[in-house]
């Protein structure tokens, strides 16, 4: 198995580390070249604005949209573009306070490269983590790593300085203490970050903790929820909270036609018709129901983990009622782990295996998709392209999933395993 997984890769895996540094040259490249003028017109100026506010005393207007306009218009930003509003909950603009003493092109320069190196580091720990079979070289562990990294959401992330790095961070600390066997702090890590700035993108992780019957992941969860919510009440005020979910619940900030998951199906494909709202709830429990069912099949076989994490978290994305390109930077880490876990299976002894060719395919498509949804604000068939594709993401993973539950596949791989070593 050895020589097998020595020789094919190469040549590939290095096609891939070449194909996905070009990309992220690109990124920073694009990056470098943003003038200072443009920093106030990024997404991360919304959350300059709402944490300048608390920090002149203001905490009680950091979701009130003439307020925030004029504060961003001062902070530089041309008045034809001063409606980038503040949607995070209140903890977001408390936890970048410290970045508030930087200009507005410093702290979006600053806020970029942490939101950069937060995915890198994610990676890192997913990557030290994971079942990788022992036979497989490091050069093709590398490209997987960087190919992940590569994805579109990190340009759009990079970019805008959106808050994707710290959730991303969230799911691989949680990733990594689970495998360690540690469910109690992995649900509080996931449950803290993701109440800071993107509670919406974990409905379907948390069925899946649900489903799994994971009790102290979902305790840990609810006390780092609880943490986030009381430092956003400590430096904004109980007033803000309410004022939060006031913000969220403006259908003018998710217009239904340029999201990308669950609403940006239905709104790209009927825009504001009736029902476009119930559909898109319906399809959203739907997909959450799965992660569930994900779920129970990792709680009966916790070989299973790596494929119904990957599946639950797609589902997830895609139950999201806010859903944008930067946010599919939380599917890297559980590509990554994905990837490793099908290193490990028979069809793939000689690296890259059909499986892994085709999650590889798939991971291509959606940065395209995505690309593709962010230039298209049009209603009518064929809607968004990036909803399609994240059902089919996570149609591969439970397929995959059902397909290795069966119990002559698991005994095939059980054989395998006594030849395979893998990371406790």
């Amino acid at each position: 198995m050895g020589s097998a997984l020595s020789q094919r890769p190469r040549w590939f895996a290095a096609a891939l580390v070449a194909f996905a540094s070009v990309v992220l040259a690109h990124y920073a490249q694009v990056w470098a070249v943003v003038p200072a003028s443009l920093a106030p017109t990024s997404d991360f100026a919304g959350t300059y604005v709402a944490s300048t506010l608390i920090r002149s005393g203001h905490a009680a207007q950091i979701y009130d949209t003439a307020t925030e306009r004029r504060t961003l218009v001062e902070s530089g930003a041309p008045a034809s573009h001063d409606n980038i509003p503040f949607e995070n909950p209140p903890a977001a603009a408390v936890v970048v306070l410290p970045f508030t003493l930087l200009g507005a092109g410093a702290v979006w320069r600053a806020w970029s490269l942490l939101q950069l190196a937060l995915m890198a580091l994610s990676l890192l720990l997913v990557t030290r983590a994971a079942p990788w079979p022992a036979a497989l070289p490091r050069l093709p562990r590398a490209a997987i790593v960087l190919v992940a990294l590569a994805g579109f959401g990190t340009g759009l992330l990079f970019l805008e300085g959106q808050w994707d790095g710290v959730s991303v961070i969230g799911l691989a600390g949680a990733y990594a203490l689970w495998r360690r066997d540690r469910p109690g702090a992995a649900g509080f890590v996931l449950g803290f970050t993701a109440a800071i700035a993107k509670p919406q993108l974990v409905i379907g992780i948390a069925a899946y903790m649900i489903g799994r019957r994971d009790w102290r992941a979902v305790s840990g969860a609810l006390i780092g929820v609880a943490v986030t919510v009381a430092i956003g009440l400590i430096g904004a005020g109980p007033h803000a909270l309410v004022s939060f979910v006031t913000a969220i619940a403006t259908p003018s900030n998710s217009p239904t036609a340029q999201m990308q998951g669950t609403s940006g199906l239905f709104g790209g494909l009927l825009g504001q018709a009736p029902g476009v709202f119930l559909l898109a709830v319906g399809a959203g429990i739907a997909a959450a129901a799965v992660a569930g069912w994900l779920g129970t099949v990792a709680h009966r076989r916790p070989d299973l983990f790596e494929p119904s994490l990957c599946g639950a978290v797609v589902l997830s994305l895609f139950a999201s009622p806010h859903l944008l390109g930067h946010d599919l930077t939380l599917l890297a880490p559980v590509l990554v782990a994905g990837l490793a876990w099908l290193g490990a299976r028979p069809s793939e002894v000689t690296w890259p295996g059909p499986a892994t060719l085709g999650v590889l395919a798939i991971w291509a498509l959606l940065s395209f998709a995505s690309l593709g949804d962010l230039s298209r604000n049009s209603v009518g068939l064929p809607g968004r392209a990036t909803p399609w594709v994240l059902l089919l993401t996570a149609g591969v993973w439970c397929a995959l999933v059902a397909r290795a539950a069966r119990p002559e596949v698991a005994g095939r791989q059980r054989a395998a395993n006594s030849a395979v070593a893998t990371r406790p």
